[in-house]
C-alpha cells in the first residue's frame, strides 16, 4: 500500500514537471541553485534581505528580487519545489506564463518590503541590532501562502477531508496554514520571518486578486461572495470580520486606493441588455473552457484508439464483395404469374432477349417430359 502511494505521488510529480510551463521550471531551478549557494555565508548575505543593508549607504535593493530563491534547509527546498510544481500545473494553463510571473513578483517583492519594515519596528521596540544585521529574510513562504489563496479562488467549495466532527474545505486552508505556521514558530521549527512572509503573502495575493487582477473580458478583480475577506474565517466570526473589512474598503475607496465594484451595461443592442459583473465570470469561463477542452481531447483520444482497434478488410476481399454486390444488382428478376401463363420480367436493358429465351426453355422442358 505504501509503495503504491509513493508511486502515485511520483507519477503526479513527474506529470507536473513535464506539463509545467517555463515560469514554473525557472522558479524551481533558481530555488535549487539558491539552496546550493546557501552553503556560503557570503552568498546568503549578498542574496538575502538584510534590513540594515537595504537602507543607504549600502542600498542593497536587488535582494528584494533574489531573497525568495534562498533556503537554508533541504526540507524547505523540497517543499517549495513540490508545492510550486503541483499548484502551478493548475494555475498556469488558466492564467498564462506572463500572468503567473507577474503574480510572483507582485507577491514576493512587496512582501520582502513589509517584512523589512516589521524588522525595523522590532528594532525600534527592542533596540536589538540582530534584527538589522543578523536575521536575514529569505525563502518562498510568501508565494506558498499566495498559492493557497489562488486555490481557494478556483475551488472554493471543494471538500478536502471529512471527519465525524467537521469537514475541511478549501476555504479554510489559508487560515489553517497560518495557525500551523504559528505553532511551528513557537516550537522553533521555522524562523519568525517565515510566519510574517506567509501571512502577508496571503493578504497581498488576496488584495491583488480581489481588486487589481485584469481578466480577458476587460473586468478587473473578483467580486464573488465566495472570495470575500470574511470567507477566510469560520462562520461564527465571519460577520465581525466582514464589518471590519467593509470599513477598510470604504476608506480605501475614499482615498482612491481602489475602485468600488460596479456593473457594466451593454446597451448597444436594442433587443437585449447585457450586464457584466467584474471578476468571477472571466475566471469561471476560463475554468469551464479548460475543462471542456480537456474532456473533448480525452474523447477524441478514445475515438482514435477505437478506430485503430477496428479490424480492416483487405483490398482484394473488398473488391470481391463489391463485384458480388454489383452482379446481384444486375441479375435481379421478378416474375408475375397471377393471371395467366403470361410472363412479365423486370430485367436490365443489356441482355434482356437472352434472359427471356432462357426462361422459355426452362418452361418447355417440363412439358416435353410430361
Amino acid at each position: 500500500m505504501k509503495q503504491t502511494f509513493v508511486q502515485d505521488i511520483g507519477q503526479q510529480l513527474q506529470s507536473a514537471v513535464f506539463s509545467s510551463g517555463l515560469t514554473t521550471k525557472l522558479i524551481c531551478l533558481f530555488c535549487i541553485i539558491g539552496y546550493a549557494l546557501s552553503f556560503s555565508s557570503q552568498c546568503v548575505q549578498a542574496l538575502a534581505v538584510i534590513p540594515g543593508r537595504v537602507m543607504p549607504p549600502n542600498f542593497w535593493i536587488w535582494t528584494f528580487l533574489t531573497h525568495s530563491f534562498i533556503e537554508l534547509h533541504i526540507w524547505h527546498t523540497i517543499i517549495d519545489i513540490i508545492v510550486v510544481f503541483l499548484y502551478s500545473k493548475m494555475i498556469e494553463p488558466l492564467w498564462g506564463t506572463h500572468e503567473l510571473l507577474r503574480f510572483y513578483f507582485i507577491v514576493t517583492i512587496p512582501n520582502a518590503v513589509v517584512a523589512t519594515c516589521i524588522y525595523f519596528i522590532f528594532y525600534g521596540l527592542t533596540f536589538h541590532e540582530e534584527y538589522l544585521f543578523e536575521r536575514p529574510i529569505y525563502g518562498l513562504a510568501a508565494f506558498l501562502g499566495a498559492f493557497s489563496v489562488v486555490i481557494k479562488q478556483l475551488m472554493p467549495d471543494t471538500v478536502l477531508a471529512t471527519t465525524p466532527f467537521f469537514k475541511l474545505k478549501q476555504d479554510q486552508v489559508p487560515l489553517l496554514m497560518v495557525v500551523l505556521s504559528v505553532i511551528l514558530w513557537f516550537v522553533r521549527a521555522v524562523p519568525v520571518h517565515f510566519l510574517i512572509m506567509f501571512s502577508f503573502g496571503i493578504l497581498i495575493s488576496w488584495t491583488y486578486l480581489r481588486f487589481f487582477q485584469p481578466h480577458q473580458n476587460g473586468t478587473i478583480g473578483d467580486t464573488s461572495t465566495t472570495f470575500t475577506f470574511a470567507s477566510f474565517f469560520p462562520s461564527p466570526i465571519s460577520p465581525i470580520i466582514s464589518v471590519f473589512a467593509n470599513t477598510i474598503f470604504e476608506i480605501c475607496v475614499k482615498w482612491k486606493l481602489c475602485k468600488s465594484f460596479g456593473k457594466k451595461y451593454n446597451v448597444a443592442s436594442s433587443s437585449s441588455i447585457t450586464i457584466t459583473i467584474p471578476g468571477p465570470e472571466a475566471a469561471d469561463a476560463d475554468r469551464r473552457k479548460q475543462k471542456a477542452l480537456k474532456a473533448l481531447n480525452d474523447r477524441m483520444k478514445q475515438k482514435e484508439t477505437t478506430n485503430e482497434n477496428w479490424p480492416e478488410l483487405d483490398e482484394s476481399h473488398q473488391s470481391s464483395l463489391h463485384a458480388q454486390d454489383h452482379s446481384t444488382q444486375n441479375s435481379s428478376v421478378s416474375i408475375d404469374l397471377t393471371k395467366s401463363n403470361e410472363l412479365t420480367s423486370t430485367i436490365p436493358k443489356e441482355g434482356s432477349n437472352q434472359n427471356f429465351f432462357d426462361t422459355n426453355e426452362q418452361q418447355q422442358q417440363p412439358q416435353s417430359t410430361s
